[in-house]
């Protein structure tokens, strides 16, 4: 008897180390996305999204560039930077299935992160075959963008759950369906807001202000930098509220007060944006504050529908 219960003890140990991993695979994988992301947006900043033609998979028609140029090399390497994010990411379903029971969540959200991913290259491989980059300005390009990154949002969302739901063990129940109306209206108002700066940043690469040739006014692109920073501090005072309103519950605190910080930098960071004429090292540090909220947010009602484990609780465990 006793021996039995050793070997399950030693059982569930060697689980729960294999659960630990996969949480610290996923987490990887997360962070490697993001670096993925801001790599899509520099080839956007240095004009490289036509680097290989209008080939794809291939660059200019060859599996290997011969001789390339610098944006070439740009938009090889993030090609291959996203073949590597899709490879991990077909793993985390599969080892997900060994290590958690049928209807855990971290399987639904792992399986949905590699989804996404197709649909990211499905959409990234649009792009360069109907010819929307480079210089492109337009309005099926713009449109393409904001899908773009609506996509990449889900995706970013499904990742970062998989994270968080890989290191629960138990689902306690959460509040009233009301009570999360507030956050759920953020949510979709946070993916607004941010297609809109993934249009308005298409702009400022195209048109660059202080640029040789003056931006043409009547062009939508330019039209709409004004509407942006209007709509993003609208977004910026409702996060801060909801922050606050959600701070008092104990298991989300961590979430409130990273959302509210996080929005308060990227005020700061569009504020830099709009002085500075928006340089490219700016536009990134932007993205990466965006997801930095939306990710927030995502959590945050996350812990408050399913009452997810806190960094700290993760830790400890």
């Amino acid at each position: 008897m006793i021996a039995n219960d050793g070997a399950v003890l030693a059982g569930l140990r060697e689980r729960s180390a294999a659960e630990r991993w996969f949480s610290r695979f996923a987490a990887f994988v997360l962070a490697y996305l993001l670096f993925v992301i801001l790599f899509g947006a520099w080839v956007r900043i240095t004009g490289s999204g036509a680097g290989c033609g209008d080939h794809w998979p291939t660059c200019h028609g060859e599996l290997v560039p011969r001789s390339p140029s610098a944006q070439t090399l740009i938009e090889y390497t993030h090609r291959l930077t996203s073949g590597t994010l899709g490879l991990m990411a077909l793993a985390l379903p599969l080892l997900a299935a060994r290590l958690f029971p049928r209807r855990h969540p971290a399987r639904r959200f792992a399986w949905l992160t590699f989804v996404l991913v197709l649909v990211e290259a499905g959409i990234g491989a649009g792009l360069v075959l109907r010819q929307l980059v480079a210089l492109d300005a337009s309005v099926a390009r713009a449109v393409a963008v904001a899908v773009h990154l609506t996509n990449t949002l889900l995706l970013t969302a499904c990742s970062a759950l998989t994270v968080v739901t890989s290191r629960e063990h138990e689902a306690q129940p959460g509040p009233r369906a009301t009570a999360l109306l507030p956050l759920l209206g953020l949510l979709g108002g946070l993916v607004l807001v941010a297609s809109s700066g993934a249009v308005t940043a298409l702009g400022d690469t195209l048109f660059p202000v202080g640029g040789a040739a003056p931006p043409p006014p009547e062009h939508f692109l330019v039209q709409l930098r004004v509407l942006h920073p209007i709509v993003a501090c609208f977004m910026v005072c409702a996060c801060v509220l909801v922050a606050i309103r959600f701070a008092r519950v104990p298991r989300s605190r961590p979430w409130a007060v990273a959302l509210g910080a996080a929005a308060g930098a990227e005020l700061v960071m569009g504020a830099l944006n709009i002085a500075l004429h928006a340089p490219g090292a700016l536009q990134l540090a932007h993205l990466l504050g965006a997801q930095l909220v939306w990710l927030s947010a995502v959590v945050l009602a996350w812990s408050l529908r399913w009452g997810a484990a806190s960094p700290v609780g993760a830790a400890a465990r």
